[in-house]
């Protein structure tokens, strides 16, 4: 477990260890999207994810529920599921309602989803099927890689000394849930949902749309994919000159998406001053990384983080972690 004295958290982190933490961040949401995606579209997954969150709001928001239905055995049954209306969906997501209607009523002709008159819903029996299963086996090992990551770099002590005031009783619990039997996959997935919209709306809210938020982030990750560990690991913002500049056509290969909605939304960030396109390519602009604006989003984005690994250490899963250790794999389905 790790622990924060509750009088550390009046002093933030300073930039360096903030940029640390979302760049911890960003990998792991575009990490998440590629397991949606397995080489596909990033969008038609990103639209099951959020009507899955949607489906599940009364199990998140109901304890007993989660841990009831925290394994990989025990999906939720359709009767405690939600439906949810295609607008609220576009909503959410900032895309256009005809879009977002056009695509899930494709889903549904595939069998990812049906359409009821209370709205969409993803039943629980494809949710019971081998291959997202071991989707969520993908994710759940995936945010244990996050947590420890965290850990063995101080993150979670940054991030504790840094939302401490906005978040009141996410202080590491003295007496935690002791999980037994086979790993919380399903529970920590649903948290892990939670947190990866959450991640991609606050984003969206600063570049136009969750989506251009991916692209951004897809961008910065490509960026800097070629250098050294060492040099990812510096406690410091990475000058543009070590940026690799990435080809728009490029980027949209590696994202799944349209070329012509890489272009357009790159144009736009380069309008809003989050990129800069040069003859080799596009590279993110780290003056962006500067400005009051990203130090709020950073801060934002830890109260976001440190929710989610709040809720995990309540429901016993970081304690579970740390009983079998980083190395436990969970095998395939």
């Amino acid at each position: 477990m790790i622990e924060a004295s509750r009088g550390e958290h009046s002093t933030p982190p300073p930039l360096a260890a903030h940029w640390l933490i979302a760049r911890q961040s960003v990998n792991f949401v575009m990490d998440v999207a590629d397991i949606a995606r397995q080489g596909g579209e990033v969008l038609d997954p990103l639209l099951l994810t959020a009507v899955v969150e949607a489906n599940v709001a009364p199990v998140n928001q109901d304890p007993i529920l989660q841990q009831k239905y925290a394994t990989l055995d025990t999906p939720p049954p359709d009767e405690v599921r939600r439906p949810v209306s295609m607008n609220a969906i576009a909503a959410s997501l900032g895309q256009p309602f005809e879009t977002v209607r056009r695509r899930l009523n494709a889903l549904a002709a595939k069998g990812e989803c049906v359409i009821t008159p209370k709205g969409v819903l993803v039943p629980a029996a494809r949710l019971a099927q081998d291959d997202y299963r071991r989707q969520s086996i993908e994710r759940y090992e995936r945010l244990k890689t996050l947590y420890f990551d965290l850990k063995e770099q101080g993150g979670l002590i940054d991030m504790a000394r840094d939302t401490g005031p906005a978040l009141p009783g996410a202080a590491w619990p003295d007496l935690e849930a002791a999980l037994a039997g086979p790993p919380p996959v399903r529970l920590a997935n649903r948290l892990l949902s939670e947190y990866y919209l959450r991640a991609l709306e606050l984003l969206g809210r600063r570049v136009g749309d969750p989506l251009t938020g991916l692209v951004l982030m897809g961008l910065g990750r490509a960026n800097i994919e070629s250098l050294t560990p060492e040099q990812l690991a510096a406690g410091v913002l990475l000058p543009d000159e070590l940026r690799k500049p990435v080809r728009r056509s490029q980027l949209a290969r590696r994202m799944g998406l349209p070329n012509e909605t890489v272009r357009r939304r790159l144009l736009d960030l380069e309008r809003r001053g989050y990129c800069q396109v040069t003859r080799q390519g596009v590279i993110f602009a780290v003056s962006a990384l500067v400005r009051p604006q990203a130090q709020a989003l950073f801060h934002e984005n830890n109260v976001n983080l440190m929710r989610m690994m709040s809720r995990l250490s309540r429901y016993g899963v970081l304690a579970y972690w740390d009983r079998e250790g980083r190395t436990a794999s969970q095998g395939a389905p």
